[in-house]
């Protein structure tokens, strides 16, 4: 028996609004620089929510930077924050600005926090023997970014915090964390990069399906399962161990079934991809942060807040200023389309005006505002 999964009758329906009338790929837009509070607060406003980064700088300050190493070759993480204000904001003016904190807490966005780990030759947290030393350093970035967020008001299902760090968990489980958590799949070498980082995360990539992969993510108590595309896409998908699962025909009828409503959050996808993976419910995380996009490679309307805005009716009511039984008839449709394992009721239960369910398919926007030097081809 096969699952009608439509992808001409998605719910979801988009939400940019053409700018000066272009449509298409506009050229002016100007890119904030990636992980800048410019960039997660454009971010946070355009898609339904963002993704970003955090170092932390030699004197114990909460950096939004990516990359492990500045410019002369030195680690990040052996620079004060003084040092490296010109090209890293801090976490804390971050949660100053109220552009990024109100849409956070009042409009269901959602936000989800990587933590970085140290170059092992910088020499900090234990090095290139790590051990409880690297524990200990994550443990305390962990309590910092509890610390620096419990003032504020954020209902649960709008946070989770990630590392690709192999440590994370023991950490995580070791701190007691009040918010929820994941890891990012397959695992990347905080000490390496491009084609040879790739090479490294092989053994990783293969040994895991995407149904393998959730039901570890489940077994972690984590909300979601934040994975590289390559498992849903391409001839790799076919490499890994487990059920071969994919983003059309018979490889998404697997997925759905497999999965029952468990959120996957996919990066980085590309304009391409973009309407397959939200037509298979998953969330996509992006780097084509452009608000002058309102139109895919294919001639379809873009949707970008297919979570906070949902509904394809013209100028529809965003989630937070709909009724609980616009939310229930929603919520209902979408889990017939899915597949959705919890009921109706407990998709409610877990719904308010600023809080919107894991399962629903969202747009997140990469470092914010996408990389700094992405290029849309």
């Amino acid at each position: 028996m096969s699952i009608a999964v439509s992808r001409c009758n998605f719910p979801l329906g988009s939400s940019v609004e053409p700018i000066s009338g272009k449509t298409g790929i506009g050229l002016s837009w100007s890119q904030p620089r990636e992980n800048s509070i410019d960039a997660i607060k454009m971010g946070i406003n355009h898609f339904d929510g963002v993704e970003f980064d955090l170092r932390l700088s030699s004197d114990g300050v909460l950096m939004l930077h990516h990359d492990n190493k500045i410019a002369g070759g030195k680690y990040f993480e052996n620079q004060t924050a003084d040092e490296v204000k010109s090209i890293a904001d801090t976490f804390e003016d971050l949660l100053k600005v109220s552009e990024f904190t109100k849409p956070w807490q009042e409009e269901g966005k959602t936000v989800c926090i990587e933590l970085k780990s140290p170059h092992p030759s910088s020499g900090v947290a234990g090095g290139w023997k790590g051990g409880s030393k690297k524990v200990n350093y994550l443990i305390k970035m962990i309590e910092m970014v509890d610390e620096a967020i419990s003032d504020f008001d954020l209902p649960e299902g709008t946070t989770v915090i990630y590392a690709f760090d192999k440590k994370f968990l023991k950490a995580i489980n070791s701190v007691g964390c009040n918010h929820p958590h994941a890891i990012l799949m397959p695992r990347l070498r905080e000490w390496s990069s491009g084609n040879i980082n790739k090479a490294m995360a092989s053994p990783s990539f293969i040994a895991h399906s995407m149904p393998r992969l959730m039901k570890k993510h489940q077994k972690w108590g984590a909300p979601m399962t934040p994975c590289a595309l390559d498992y849903l896409t391409g001839f790799t998908r076919h490499l890994t161990l487990g059920t071969t699962v994919g983003l059309h025909g018979r490889g998404l009828e697997k997925l759905t079934k497999a999965r029952k409503g468990f959120p996957a959050f996919c990066w980085p996808v590309p304009l391409n991809h973009e309407r397959a993976v939200l037509d298979a419910g998953l969330t996509a995380i992006t780097d084509s942060s452009s608000p002058e996009i309102n139109q895919l490679p294919d001639g379809s309307e873009r949707r970008t807040k297919p979570a906070t805005k949902p509904l394809s009716k013209g100028d529809s009511q965003p989630w937070n200023e709909m009724s609980k039984g616009e939310h229930r008839e929603l919520l209902t449709q979408m889990k017939k389309q899915w597949l959705w394992k919890r009921s109706v009721d407990e998709l409610i239960n877990s719904s308010e005006a600023n809080q919107i369910p894991w399962e629903v398919p969202r747009m997140i926007g990469h470092r914010g505002a996408g990389k700094t030097h992405h290029s849309i081809d």
